[in-house]
């Protein structure tokens, strides 16, 4: 290594040092996070939702959201995913606790409501709007819309 390179590193603190060489021994040994899978119903849930919004196969609860690759956008779709399914969190949330294990202490559950999705069918009474629509429609030809220019 170069000694210009070496002189702001000797310009640190002795504690300052000591991080960088450990994070720099633990870069060079490629050491990954141990897969630990969720325990309750609520680290499972936020596993799914994370491993469908960052298209990984598996989510382990120690693992971080931005390490994973997580960005804004997809906070967002994991916020409103986690809404769906009766999970309670911000995506401020979501980048203060990036792990599933630290999220999962700050999530509230909510009830979610099921509106019923079914087709309509018979006669539907016409809204305020189309009432007073429909009731000032003049039958007279100057007050008809036009097409200009032809």
């Amino acid at each position: 290594m170069s000694d210009e390179l070496l002189k702001p590193v000797e310009q640190l603190s002795k504690e300052k040092r000591e991080l960088l060489e450990m994070l720099m021994k633990e870069d060079s040994t490629g050491v990954q996070a141990i897969y630990v899978a969720p325990r309750t119903i609520v680290e499972e849930s936020l596993a799914t939702i994370w491993s469908q919004a960052l298209g990984i196969k598996q989510v382990g609860i120690h693992d971080n959201f931005l390490e994973l690759g997580g960005d804004s956008i997809q906070s967002i779709q994991v916020v409103a995913k986690a809404h769906q399914l009766g999970l309670q969190l911000s995506t401020s949330q979501l980048f203060e606790y990036p792990t599933i294990a630290e999220l999962a202490t700050v999530v509230d559950t909510i009830q979610v409501l099921q509106a019923q999705q079914e087709p309509v069918s018979g006669s539907i009474p016409l809204t305020p709007i189309q009432r007073w629509f429909f009731g000032n429609r003049s039958q007279d030809s100057r007050t008809l819309p036009r097409k200009i220019g032809t």
